[in-house]
C-alpha cells in the first residue's frame, strides 16, 4: 500500500471492508468511513491508498482525483 502525502490520478475502485458496509447501513451515511482507494497515476502505476471518505464516495469512480494528508488521516476529493 502507498504512503504518499498525495496522489493524483483517476480512481479505479473504492474497496470497502464488510464491517464498514454494515456500519454504514446502520447509521448516519455523511459519517466518514475507512475504505481503500485504488488510483492510477499519470505514469500508470496503481496505487492503494486508505482514506477516509463519505459513503457517497462511490460517484468520484472514473473521475481524476487527488488525496490528502490531514489530522484525521487521509481524504480523497475530486481533481477536476
Amino acid at each position: 500500500m502507498t504512503d504518499s502525502l498525495s496522489i493524483n490520478g483517476r480512481l479505479l475502485a473504492l474497496n470497502w471492508p464488510s464491517q464498514t458496509f454494515e456500519t454504514t447501513l446502520s447509521e448516519d451515511a455523511n459519517v466518514t468511513q475507512v475504505a481503500i482507494a485504488e488510483i492510477e497515476d499519470a505514469a500508470g502505476t496503481t496505487h492503494q491508498v486508505k482514506v477516509n471518505v463519505n459513503w457517497d464516495a462511490d460517484s468520484l469512480i472514473g473521475k481524476l482525483v487527488k488525496t490528502t494528508s490531514g489530522d484525521e488521516g487521509m481524504s480523497l476529493c475530486c481533481a477536476e
